[in-house]
């Protein structure tokens, strides 16, 4: 099966070409994952209208070098791309590759790097087929990707970011060989990161998959556990009042061929009786 999965994106996405990276003073970045709950009239008090204020706030006081969210349906695409003029935005509607349907867009700070390459595909067995549902998911599902240039530095990165289904769990772990198999045909050779909300906690399969030591050739790493410095609660996934429910660890940010992180976080900011969210923000500072 991965080698079948290997050689459909080979063909989909042709071998880049990727010079070494240059010696030198190392890029600093902060990346940042965000579920930022898709506009639900039924919310109530939580609707977008009555957060969005206080998530373009915190997300502009975090100032990400790039960052990926999901859930963000085109109107708070559009919230959060006038909220960040500066920034460019990959990355299209999961429903037509348009504008209907959640995105799982990538921003990046468009004064310090410069946009190389850049794509969406789809978690199913036709990852180029726009709409596409995979396996056995109750929604499709997909990737946005980018591969960006640190003007200052010439450092090249790529950055992947994804929504997992969350009922599927042939859908999981199916996507998650198809994202490392994705990453290793359009990132060989380059630092990697790659955030997400996986509806996986640790130890699950697609988890067990990402991370799996037995293949370091494809594995990636969960960035929380390379660094030393990590502040916050232990869990993503909260609902949207605090203390209301257990919280479990389903968002993440990986990395590939990065060994220096500075320092990680799980921000819990909230009004005092609910959380800007039904996730919560994770946020890495890395040096490449």
């Amino acid at each position: 099966m991965k080698l079948r999965y290997l050689l459909l994106l080979l063909l989909l996405f042709p071998f880049l070409q990727l010079r070494s990276q240059p010696e030198g003073k190392p890029a600093e970045l902060i990346a940042l994952s965000y579920n930022i709950r898709f506009n639900n009239p039924d919310d109530g008090v939580n609707a977008w209208p009555n957060r969005k204020a206080a998530v373009v706030s915190m997300l502009q006081r975090q100032l990400p070098s790039v960052f990926g969210l999901q859930e963000a349906l085109s109107g708070q695409v559009a919230d959060i791309e006038a909220a960040f003029p500066g920034y460019g935005r990959v990355g299209v509607g999961r429903d037509d590759g348009k504008e209907a349907g959640e995105y799982s867009p990538v921003f990046f700070d468009k004064d310090r790097f410069s946009l190389r390459r850049s794509g969406t595909f789809w978690l199913s067995q036709t990852p180029a087929i726009p709409g596409s549902r995979g396996w056995d998911a109750a929604c499709n599902r997909v990737v946005s990707w980018v591969i960006l240039k640190d003007i200052s530095t010439a450092k090249t990165f790529a950055f992947f970011n994804t929504h997992f289904d969350h009922m599927g769990e042939v859908a999981r772990r199916n996507s998650a060989i198809l994202l490392l198999h994705a990453v290793d045909s359009l990132a060989a050779g380059i630092p990697v990161i790659v955030t997400g909300d996986f509806n996986a906690i640790p130890g699950s399969e697609p988890i067990h998959l990402i991370l799996n030591p037995d293949d370091p050739a494809l594995s990636l790493i969960d960035s929380r556990s390379l660094s030393t410095n990590n502040a916050g609660p232990a869990f993503t996934y909260t609902g949207f009042k605090v203390g209301g429910i257990p919280g479990e660890k389903i968002d993440y940010i990986f990395i590939k061929r990065i060994s220096v992180v500075k320092s990680t976080s799980v921000l819990d900011e909230h009004t005092g009786e609910y959380y800007l969210s039904d996730h919560l923000p994770v946020v890495a500072h890395l040096a490449l």
